[in-house]
């Protein structure tokens, strides 16, 4: 398979919530991998490509509480991959000042490359 990432992924180990226009209920990403360009994963329903999703990522903060980003994109790509489906999507844009959590994430992850 051909690399067509423009970003280095990291693995993303917090709790990830897909919400697709017009599906009624959300849905949890497994085995998130996220960069500046997008993320990907797996998810028990077909996600179709060009289809429109807002992700909710929750920042686990030190007093326990959780602080969540949204951040919208559209699937790229999207196929079955043995009991689950996998997809890749592509952020619309992700800026410091509107997603300051998630950017500092990245950053940080970037440090360990």
């Amino acid at each position: 398979m051909i690399e067509r990432r423009e970003s280095t992924r990291h693995a993303l180990q917090m709790q990830t919530l897909i919400l697709q226009e017009g599906i009624e209920r959300p849905f949890n990403l497994l085995r998130a991998n996220i960069g500046f360009g997008g993320l990907g994963g797996y998810c028990g329903s077909l996600v179709p490509t060009d289809a429109a999703l807002s992700v909710q990522i929750d920042f686990p903060q030190r007093s326990g509480a959780l602080q969540s980003e949204m951040v919208k994109g559209k699937v790229i790509w999207s196929h079955r991959d043995g009991n689950f489906n996998a997809f890749g999507l592509a952020f619309a844009a992700l800026s410091k000042k509107d997603h300051p959590l998630l950017f500092s994430y990245l950053q940080y992850a970037a440090q360990f490359e």
